[in-house]
């Protein structure tokens, strides 16, 4: 008998990025051994020896990402009042773009 969760996608409990970053280990780790290692075992060795490098560093990467993205609204939106707006402009990037930059972040790489 086959339950409805045992055909859920083994990556499914990962964000895109991350997932995506296993699909490219897997395949090299396929390479190395010369067979499909299989999502399980793909898997187990990302989060044994890659996951915490690898979350880390695109925490790194993101958060550069969105300092530079805010940098940019608040120089804009400062030309356009005349006057450096400050924390303001950072706020207004956050309640008006930061979800959507993070959603459109994830889908990235």
């Amino acid at each position: 008998m086959v339950r409805p969760c045992d055909n859920l996608d083994p990556l499914a409990m990962f964000p895109l990025s991350e997932a995506r970053a296993i699909e490219v280990h897997k395949y090299f780790l396929s390479e190395r051994v010369g067979y499909d290692v299989g999502f399980e075992a793909a898997i187990e060795n990302w989060c044994t020896f890659h996951a915490e490098q690898w979350r880390q560093t695109r925490l790194k990467k993101d958060l550069a990402a969105q300092a530079d993205e805010i940098r940019r609204h608040k120089w804009i939106e400062s030309e356009r009042a005349g006057s450096d707006l400050g924390q303001h402009a950072v706020i207004d990037w956050i309640e008006r773009y930061a979800a959507d930059w993070r959603e459109w972040r994830e889908e990235q790489d």
